[in-house]
């Protein structure tokens, strides 16, 4: 099937995951992604255990759908490949600092000299033109800066980092999003433009509320896991051992959560009989919860709860999760991956999208590099050439 980006081709120049997400969501999308990385490939590659073969499962996430050109573009020869490449190119994904942008002439005004029309996507922790620009960063380095290692947890815990790389995936999403709607600009206008990404603000967007808090009531903002502005919403132990998560979202489903755990008297009680009351006392009312849940399994408090129509389930492990038939079929199997689940996007069209077990693989290292530079005019012992003076690499199996 044809996607609806059909026709545009991404240089992604990026490593590890928020640019190469970005650029994997563009694939999904129908869109050429030329993966131009080091002759060694990009970190990502090389991340773990746990390994695909001889790949990093972590690469394996974020690079479907691409062909791989092994270059060394800071010679004077690679730069030309490169040069040559963009030229023929609509959007350009890097993760660069800015220092070796300006070195390597990456810039987007080094580039638009090249293509005046280019879709410029540059990733960056904190901003281009911060001042916090060089500084080195990643996930969890941005995670503790913001503050969000004391948006988990409960009061007096230590910090508590958010153990996935949610900026990362969640700044791909957005990158993604930035870059359809630069496509959809340049399309009406013929016009390119630079769309910048900061790890920094896809996290202060997750803390808006967080940030508002502070703000507003001029102090740290309330620590719980349970999410202070609805009570109780957050995951308690049943008799078994076995823990379980509900959520009360309005005053109705705590009428509902009293006839289930057996409390009328809350519905009248002024400590519980509104949210405000239970965000108030929140640490006697679960305390209380606590008491009543190890009273019977956790999956006896699901079931009654469901039936209750509360949002409330299991809290698995992964291995759980994955033995949860619904839950497990979210995820795809590749025909060349057997046994490597593969997620698609969240957002799922109808028409102009490309499943994953309907693209190419993520490439080896080098896989498309003789091809990619036969499209661009060099010769078979030209390439050869590149390869021998340590420019290019192919892929060998």
């Amino acid at each position: 099937m044809a996607g609806i980006l059909q026709g545009i081709t991404v240089v992604d120049l990026s490593r590890l995951i928020a640019g190469p997400y970005t650029a994997m969501v563009l694939a999904d999308l129908g869109a050429r992604v030329i993966k131009v990385e080091a002759l060694s490939g990009e970190e990502g590659r090389h991340f773990g255990p746990p390994f695909y073969g001889d790949t990093s499962v972590a690469f394996m996430t974020c690079n479907r759908g691409k062909e791989s050109l092994a270059l060394d573009f800071r010679t004077d020869a690679g730069r030309e490949v490169l040069g040559r490449l963009i030229a023929q190119s609509q959007v350009l994904v890097h993760n660069f600092r800015p220092d070796f942008a300006e070195k390597n002439a990456l810039t987007y005004e080094a580039v638009r000299q090249v293509n005046p029309e280019i879709i410029y996507t540059m990733v960056s922790a904190f901003g281009e033109d911060s001042a916090y620009r060089l500084r080195p960063s990643v996930d969890s380095v941005v995670q503790g800066m913001a503050g969000a290692f004391y948006a988990s947890g409960e009061e007096g815990d230590p910090p508590v980092r958010i153990g996935l790389p949610i900026i990362d995936v969640a700044s791909g999403m957005c990158g993604a999003l930035g870059v359809l709607a630069a496509v959809m600009h340049w399309q009406q206008t013929g016009r390119g433009q630079r769309v910048e990404l900061a790890l920094a603000d896809t996290i202060f967007n997750f803390m808006a509320a967080k940030v508002g808090e502070h703000a507003v009531e001029q102090r740290e903002p309330v620590r719980s896991v349970n999410l202070p502005i609805a009570v109780p919403s957050r995951h308690f132990q049943g008799s078994d051992g076995a823990w379980f998560s509900v959520s009360v979202v309005n005053e109705g489903a705590f009428r509902r959560f009293c006839g289930v755990v057996k409390q009328p008297a809350w519905l009248t009680d002024p400590r519980y009989d509104r949210n405000a009351a239970r965000i108030a006392n929140r640490p006697a009312l679960l305390a209380e919860l606590a008491a009543i849940f190890v009273t019977r399994p956790a999956a006896e408090w699901v079931a009654a709860f469901e039936a209750a129509d509360i949002p409330c389930g299991p809290v698995n492990t992964v291995s759980g999760a994955m033995s949860d038939p619904v839950l497990a079929d979210r995820f795809v199997e590749h025909p060349a991956l057997p046994g490597l689940p593969l997620i698609p996007f969240p957002a799922q069209l109808a028409e102009g999208m490309r499943r994953p077990d309907a693209m190419p693989p993520p490439p080896k290292l080098g896989e498309h590099s003789a091809a990619i530079l036969g499209e661009l005019g060099y010769s078979p012992a030209e390439v050869t050439q590149l390869v021998r003076d340590g420019v290019l690499k192919l892929h060998t199996s």
